[in-house]
């Protein structure tokens, strides 16, 4: 049983040391942001209490003493700047030391110990004094909370049976609301859906009855339905009758003196005299709504029960789940995609009044997996914030030791992907930053004389665009030194003397292995030194990676990922009796070659004209090695495919389809060809191979590259 509480306090621990360290370092630039003070004391009370009951006794005595250190901060007698919050981040290493590691010497953990302490005496021996008028800050900041009001609407929609005829979609109106605000519960009424026989497709026969919740007034609820108002459409205000009840189940962090008001015991007024009165912590309210004789003893206790309770009900509706079990989960999902997959083969080969029976059940069958895979893969989708706020400290630290200033921006924090995604990019994006750092920001100084901005900005960018996620990592500092990559390609034999290179040639030769523009390699390390592992990295996801850059004015570094590793959509194609997939996000479109729109150029094969633009063709035969059944191009079909930009035809046997594909890695010792992304078993038990398009097409640049 100890073992199993210890494993939940290191887990535990890592999440709170990791917010705790990001907060932190948001403080340093936002010194009077009392929500901020107030979560970094909770958690620093959180580590004390934890690793006491487990038996940390060097932890839980010392964050005692950083509690105490950052009491002063909340009492307003120590003012925050940048020696407190360095001291607290060095208080935060030990405090890892002391969990995570096991084989640090006693001594040196001790002698570190000391030091802090010392450090943390100072502070107190110091006059970091300042007044204490926050007082009336906090106030204005529970007016605004308590004052804040949100309304809710009943909302029942019957819509005329012909409204189709208009070209509107009755649908899209009501996810139109969601845009209001949210919608607490959704009804969908039947009671003008007729039978089967006399059902018209082209009319409308369902209604909705919704609770919305909203800040908004009745007037933006209106506005949705401006285009039907002559529609069956009552707006009701209810919000007496829902918000005490959805405030108290949607609220697991409600104080006490939030529960007093809404049950009438105290008015905002009184809250705030009670405020006044007290300037430690919101959990004393009760006792002194009680000494003021605004209320009794028996009835506060009773309202910490039902606060209580409302934690528990929030904390039921949360678990934590091992990652494996995940995995397992995913695992027998593949196994129901291929046995569905082997159905639907089974049943194409059924006569015709046994297939369309089958066909129906098939169409359930296939709704159900889709949804069940849906849900699962958003259990497994996380947002990509915590990754990006570790580098926060990362970008502090690295900056102080280079003498310079530099702020880091995140945008995007909320865009989700598959954890096993995140898990992988975290390194490459540790490098990829780094260089940034090294390379790409100048020094102040340096950037007063150019006319910049003394501080440097790395910003970190994600997003959702076509199935994919994107990441961009981007600074304003003096952009690629091209000459000097030049140069140093020279020297290293990537190119000859005179070549006449292009910067978006010379990007990639930055991938390179071994190839770097540093002339002494430091504790950050040159551009360049590292960058082939980053693109394996990003490769081994599926990835791919692009360098853009801009002489003085800085560099952009972008990422592009998929959602998942586990399923993608792809279509099916031959080659004699082998199968390949090509991931259907890469498909353009396919085409039987003609004659005329064949032409072969010197230096650069084959290509194909395709509404006036010349695309080169692969013949994935001579690829892989195989033989197909034609070697004519006029005979076969090509699959014009893209990535980043850059397309090539595809020269294959033939069509199957379009099918939802189980990815399956593999091993590097069976084949290490850029082109293959992994594999995955079929309906009938046979084994395709799934293309990667940005290395099959990266393949034909580094030919090209080489040749030159």
């Amino acid at each position: 049983m100890e073992n199993e509480i210890e494993k939940i306090f290191i887990a535990e621990s890592t999440e709170i040391l990791e917010k705790l360290e990001n907060n932190l370092v948001n403080l340093e630039l936002e010194v009077d942001n009392d929500d901020l003070i107030n979560e970094i004391f909770r958690y620093i009370h959180t580590i004390k209490g934890s690793s006491g009951i487990v038996g940390y006794k060097d932890v839980y005595e010392f964050t005692h003493k950083l509690e105490n250190l950052f009491e002063s901060v909340r009492s307003n007698k120590l003012q925050v700047d940048k020696n407190l919050i360095d001291l607290m981040l060095d208080s935060l290493d030990w405090i890892k030391l002391n969990i995570f590691s096991n084989d640090i010497d006693k001594n040196k953990l001790d002698k570190l110990e000391n030091d802090l302490t010392e450090r943390i005496l100072k502070f107190d021996e110091n006059n970091y004094k300042i007044e204490e008028s926050k007082n009336e800050q906090i106030l204005e900041k529970v007016d605004k909370v308590l004052d804040k009001k949100e309304s809710y609407y009943r909302v029942v929609v019957t819509f005329k049976s012909n409204i189709f005829e208009f070209g509107i979609d009755p649908l899209s109106l009501i996810e139109d609301l969601y845009l209001v605000g949210e919608l607490i519960s959704r009804t969908v009424l039947k009671d003008n859906l007729p039978t089967f026989e006399n059902y018209d497709p082209e009319k409308s026969y369902l209604g909705w009855d919704i609770i919305l919740k909203t800040n908004s007034g009745i007037e933006e609820i209106e506005n949705v339905f401006l285009f039907v108002l002559d529609e069956n459409i009552k707006i009701t205000d209810v919000t007496d009758h829902y918000f005490t009840s959805f405030k108290s189940e949607d609220s697991p962090n409600k104080k006490i003196g939030q529960i007093l008001i809404e049950k009438e015991i105290l008015s905002t007024s009184d809250l705030e005299s009670i405020l006044d009165y007290q300037k430690e912590s919101l959990a004393k309210v009760g006792e002194i709504a009680v000494e003021r004789g605004f209320t009794t003893k028996n009835v506060v206790d009773e309202l910490l029960i039902e606060q209580k309770k409302i934690v528990s009900k929030s904390l039921e509706n949360t678990i934590r789940v091992e990652t494996d079990r995940l995995d397992k989960l995913l695992n027998l999902l593949d196994e129901i995609v291929i046995g569905q997959s082997s159905l639907t083969r089974f049943v194409e080969e059924l006569d015709d009044n046994n297939a369309d029976k089958f066909k129906i059940a098939m169409y359930g069958l296939e709704n159900s997996t889709r949804e069940f895979q849906n849900q699962i893969m958003k259990i497994r989708m996380i947002p990509i914030g915590p990754t990006f706020e570790q580098f926060k400290r990362f970008v502090r630290d690295s900056a102080k030791e280079n003498n310079k200033e530099i702020n880091l921006i995140i945008e995007g924090a909320e865009t989700e992907l598959d954890k096993t995604v995140i898990e992988k990019i975290g390194d490459p994006l540790r490098h990829m930053i780094r260089n940034s750092i090294d390379h790409g920001i100048e020094t102040s100084e340096k950037r007063v004389l150019n006319g910049k901005n003394k501080i440097g900005t790395i910003k970190l960018r994600s997003y959702h665009q076509g199935g994919n996620v994107y990441i961009e990592i981007i600074d304003d500092g003096g952009g690629i030194n091209y000459d000097k990559i030049r140069e140093k390609a020279i020297k290293k034999g990537f190119i000859r003397e005179g070549d006449q290179i292009s910067n978006e040639k010379l990007n990639l030769i930055l991938f390179e292995p071994g190839f770097s523009t540093a002339d002494q390699v430091g504790e950050l390390s040159g551009r360049g030194v590292g960058m082939d592992v980053v693109k394996s990295n990003i490769e081994s996801i599926r990835g791919t990676i692009q360098i853009k850059s801009q002489d003085g004015i800085g560099s952009e570094i972008k990422l592009k990922l998929p959602l998942t590793l586990a399923i993608i959509d792809g279509m099916l194609v031959t080659i004699d009796t082998n199968i390949f997939v090509l991931p259907l996000l890469s498909v353009i479109e396919s085409i039987q070659p003609k004659k005329e729109s064949i032409s072969t150029i010197e230096a650069k094969g084959e290509l194909i004209l395709v509404r006036d633009e010349y695309i080169p063709i692969v013949r994935l035969y001579e690829h892989f090695n195989i033989n197909p059944k034609n070697k004519n191009l006029y005979e076969g079909l090509v699959v014009i495919v893209e990535s980043d930009g850059k397309k090539v035809a595809i020269f294959i046997d033939d069509l199957i389809g379009q099918q939802q594909i189980v990815i399956k890695s593999i091993e590097r010792d069976i084949s290490n060809s850029k082109s293959v992304s992994g594999a995955t078993i079929l309906g009938d038990g046979k084994v395709a191979l799934i293309i990667d398009v940005h290395g099959l097409i990266q393949d034909l640049d580094y030919a090209e590259l080489k040749t030159r």
